[in-house]
C-alpha cells in the first residue's frame, strides 16, 4: 500500500476530513498565535496540523514566522506584559535558553495524552514542550561539481577543509542550529567538545568559505547557483532538494553525524494555554506526524510509528525514525553550550564573520 493511502485513511479514521468536524466544535472565538520557522516548514504544518485542528475544535490558528532566536528575543523583551505567542516552535538548544529565561511555561500531561507516545529522549525531563520532529545534521554536497572537480565523497567532517573546496564551502552561521552543531564538530576535530568550544571557532576560521549562510533558504539559493558544492546542513532540506532534482547527496561522516529535534512550547502569559496544549496533543497524534514526515522528510517523534516506517525504507533513510537511528548519531549537551555562546558569538563575529 502506498503511503499517501494510509495518510488519507489515518485522516477518515480519525474523523478530520469528510465533514469529520462538528458545527458545535467550530464555534470557538480563540485564535492561536503559533511562532514558527516559515516557508515549507509553516507550510506544511499549516496544511496537516493547524487546518485541521481549527476544523476539528474552531480554534483558528495564525502563524508569525521568524528564526529561533528572534522569536526568544521577542518573549524575553515582553516579559511581565502580554505574551507574544501562544506556542512557539524552537530549536532544542535555544528551548535550554527559553527555559532559563523563564518564557516558556510547564505543561500539564492531562491535557496531552499524546505525550505518552514520545520518545523519551525528546521528552523535556523539566515538564516544558516535548520534540515534535527528528533530524539530523551531517554534509550535503553536490555530486556533479565533486566528480567533475576530482573530489571524493565526503566521509569525515574534516573533508570539509579540503584545499579543491576553497571558495565552494558554505558554512552555517552560528545564528542557527546547523551553525551552533558545526562548531561543536570542528572544536571534535580539534581535540574539544562541548566544554572547549574556542578550538571550533579557531577551526572554521581555517576554512576558506564560499559564504556564511543565515539559513536553509539561504543556503538553497548558493546551491541551486552551482556556486557552493558542500555544506554541513540539516536532512529534511538537503533531501527535499534532492528529491526535486539537484544532484545533492546527504552523507554521515564517520565521525557521526548530530541529532536534532524541534520543539513546541507554550509560552509563558498565553491566554489560552488550554487551546495551546491541546493544539501539541493533536500534533502529536499518528496522521500529523507522518503527513509532516512525508512532506518535510523530518523523522515523526512518537514512537508509534517505528514499526509501520519499516515499512517505507526508502521514506525511513531520509530521516532518524527508529531507536536505533537516534543511537548512532552524536548528541550535544546544550546545557554546557548555552553558557558560552555569548562569548562564542564575539569570538565567531570577530575571527570569521569579519573577514
Amino acid at each position: 500500500m502506498r503511503l499517501t493511502k494510509i495518510l488519507t485513511g489515518l485522516a477518515i479514521a480519525s474523523g478530520l476530513i469528510l465533514g469529520g468536524a462538528t458545527a458545535e466544535a467550530q464555534k470557538s472565538d480563540v485564535t492561536l498565535r503559533v511562532a514558527s520557522y516559515g516557508g515549507v516548514f509553516t507550510e506544511a504544518h499549516k496544511k496537516f496540523v493547524a487546518d485541521l485542528y481549527t476544523e476539528r475544535t474552531g480554534v483558528k490558528v495564525e502563524f508569525i514566522d521568524a528564526s529561533p532566536k528572534t522569536h526568544l528575543a521577542k518573549m524575553i523583551a515582553a516579559k511581565g506584559r502580554e505574551a507574544p505567542f501562544d506556542l512557539v516552535y524552537l530549536d532544542e538548544d535555544v528551548e535550554v535558553e527559553a527555559v532559563d529565561a523563564g518564557v516558556v511555561m510547564k505543561l500539564d500531561p492531562k491535557l496531552i495524552p499524546n505525550l505518552a507516545f514520545v520518545y523519551p529522549e525528546v521528552r523535556n525531563k523539566d515538564g516544558f514542550g516535548p520534540g515534535v520532529l527528528f533530524a539530523s545534521i551531517a554534509i550535503a554536497y553536490n555530486t556533479e561539481k565533486f566528480k567533475a572537480a576530482g573530489i571524493p565523497e565526503p566521509t569525515s567532517w574534516a573533508d570539509l577543509w579540503n584545499p579543491k573546496l576553497a571558495g565552494h564551502v558554505s558554512i552555517p552561521s552560528i545564528d542557527n542550529v546547523m551553525g551552533r552543531t558545526f562548531i561543536v564538530a570542528a572544536a571534535k576535530l580539534a581535540g574539544g567538545d562541548e566544554s572547549s568550544l574556542a578550538k571550533g571557532i579557531d577551526k572554521i576560521a581555517e576554512i576558506k568559505a564560499h559564504s556564511y549562510y543565515i539559513s536553509s533558504t539561504d543556503l538553497q539559493g548558493k546551491i541551486e547557483s552551482g556556486d557552493v558544492w558542500a555544506a554541513p546542513w540539516i536532512n529534511g532540506r538537503a533531501w527535499n532538494m534532492a528529491i526535486r532534482g539537484t544532484p545533492l547527496r546527504f552523507v554521515m561522516p564517520k565521525e557521526g553525524g548530530y541529532a536534532d529535534f524541534g520543539t513546541l512550547d507554550v509560552v509563558a502569559g498565553s491566554k489560552h494555554p488550554a487551546e495551546a496544549m491541546g493544539y501539541i496533543n493533536f500534533l502529536l497524534e499518528p496522521l500529523p506526524q507522518l503527513a509532516l514526515a512525508y512532506e518535510l522528510t523530518y523523522g515523526p517523534t512518537i514512537h508509534t510509528l517505528a514499526p509501520l516506517l519499516k515499512n517505507y525504507p526508502d521514506l525511513a533513510r531520509m530521516f532518524p525514525s527508529s531507536p536505533e537511528d537516534l543511537d548512532r548519531l552524536n548528541k550535544i549537551d546544550w546545557h554546557k553550550f548555552s553558557p558560552q555562546y555569548p562569548k562564542l558569538l564575539q569570538d565567531w563575529n570577530r575571527k570569521i564573520a569579519s573577514k
